[in-house]
């Protein structure tokens, strides 16, 4: 008797310490999308800086502009199934709609990697038009998918 006590005992431990492996790895996801976001805009931000003539210098962009490509190949996979609850702005519909999620993301990957063509070749012009194609991009996503900021 004790042996089956001392199993099922053992198996509620085991069963406790999952879920909270699993809370844990949701709040990590959360974390590690929101670092990501962050990393977005924090190469963006800079070139609309250069753009505008706020500050910068023009040969910056074409870095910045591979990182936010980078970042943004990697944005699809940062939304795991039950990364949805917590700490997050993201909304249940990018579970519910994956099609369209991926949809908008397919949207920024490609919006990136041509502002990173654009500022390749430093035609600042194009560079614009690209960058702002970019940030269009962001806002079509987030209007859908991010909850509203007060």
């Amino acid at each position: 008797m004790k042996s089956i006590v001392h199993s099922f005992l053992l198996a509620a431990i085991i069963a406790a310490l999952g879920a909270g492996a699993a809370a844990a790895d949701s709040a990590n996801d959360i974390k590690y999308r929101k670092a990501h976001m962050k990393a977005l805009s924090g190469h963006l931000g800079p070139i609309f800086m250069v753009l505008k003539g706020e500050a910068g210098d023009k040969s910056h962009i074409a870095a910045h502009a591979s990182a936010l490509a980078n970042v943004a190949m990697m944005a699809g996979g940062l939304f795991p199934a039950g990364s949805g609850t917590g700490d997050t702005e993201a909304l249940p519909v990018i579970w519910e709609k994956p099609g369209e999620f991926e949809e908008k993301i397919k949207a920024l990957e490609d919006a990136t990697a041509k502002l990173f063509g654009a500022a390749r070749k430093g035609d600042m012009a194009k560079i614009g038009a690209a960058a702002g194609a970019v940030g269009k991009s962001c806002g079509g996503c987030h209007k859908l998918f991010r909850k509203k900021k007060n």
